[in-house]
């Protein structure tokens, strides 16, 4: 993107590459400080040159790390993915040297974000912009086996920005794609798939979840993100039915959502699961954001930020 630049489409931000000319000169689970994670070193057109790079979204900053110019934004709303996902935008910047933003300061789509630098940790690949995205308003910072920090719901970059205006000098056979490339609606009468969920909508659980306790004698199992429920209320038997999950189409997998190792012998409070099936949903809710699914014939209230439709 260039500066000022703007992208808006049936009323949703379009989520832009920060950058003008992109060299990524380290990428997804790469060595050192990428292992195991989505992020991506990328740097200007010449080596050593602190470009700036510019808002993909209307955004605000959430946090800030002084030590190696790191600062973590959200969008303002839900914006538009390279994907088709539509939802908030978590993302991460750092070694900027320049770095003076302040929590809560918000900086509009097209606007300077910051500058390439090398502040902190980031001897091996120079004068760059580390950046990370989540397609998610969870804020989580995380580290993984590697001790890398990395957010939850992080994705591959060319499935979160649009490279509109964007150079692409080396871009490491990633899927980049334009808005042109992603329109908003079909034409064709097929249902548009624009992550706005109704009743009819096919979703799939989007991430890794916790078994956070197992209903006594049922192969049930209760998850506080998925379903708003504290757990003391799923201790006390206060949790409706409706709040509680079969276990029948979810995997045992680490919090990586890897299953290799794993015994499928479900834990309560110790185990991870995962589930790649497609559902449709029964109703919505609103106000409180939440799609009614039924898995194995049992209905089930989730929170739709957890559903990827498809």
């Amino acid at each position: 993107m260039y500066k000022g630049q703007k992208s808006i489409r049936g009323g949703i931000q379009d989520f832009l590459c920060p950058f003008t000319d992109m060299y990524i000169s380290q990428g997804s689970n790469g060595a050192y400080s990428h292992k195991g994670i989505m992020a991506n070193d990328v740097r200007g057109s010449s080596a050593g040159v602190r470009y700036p790079y510019y808002a993909p979204c209307d955004c605000k900053c959430i946090n800030t790390y002084p030590v190696t110019g790191q600062i973590m934004w959200q969008s303002l709303k839900k914006v538009r993915f390279a994907n088709g996902r539509v939802d908030y935008a978590t993302f991460m910047t750092a070694h900027d040297n320049s770095m003076d933003a302040k929590i809560g300061q918000v900086v509009l789509q097209g606007q300077q974000l910051g500058n390439m630098g090398n502040k902190g940790f980031s001897n091996v690949t120079g004068i760059h912009c580390h950046i990370e995205v989540s397609q998610s308003n969870n804020t989580a910072w995380v580290k993984n086996q590697y001790g890398n920090y990395h957010f939850y719901y992080e994705y591959d970059l060319d499935d979160c920005y649009f490279v509109d205006n964007t150079n692409i000098i080396y871009g490491r056979g990633g899927n980049w794609r334009t808005t042109g490339q992603v329109p908003v609606q079909e034409t064709s009468g097929k249902e548009v798939v624009d992550q706005i969920l109704h009743k009819g909508s096919k979703v799939k659980f989007d991430g890794v979840f916790s078994v956070d306790i197992i209903k006594r004698g049922t192969n049930l199992f209760g998850n506080t993100k998925l379903t708003g429920v504290s757990i003391n209320n799923y201790y006390n038997e206060k949790a409706k039915s409706y709040h509680w999950l079969p276990l029948d189409d979810f995997t045992e997998v680490d919090k990586y959502g890897s299953s290799q190792g794993q015994d499928q012998v479900v834990t309560g409070g110790a185990s991870y699961v995962l589930n790649k099936n497609v559902y449709e949903v029964q109703d919505i809710d609103v106000k409180s954001n939440s799609a009614l699914l039924v898995l194995n014939g049992h209905k089930v209230w989730v929170y739709s930020t957890f559903l990827y439709e498809v």
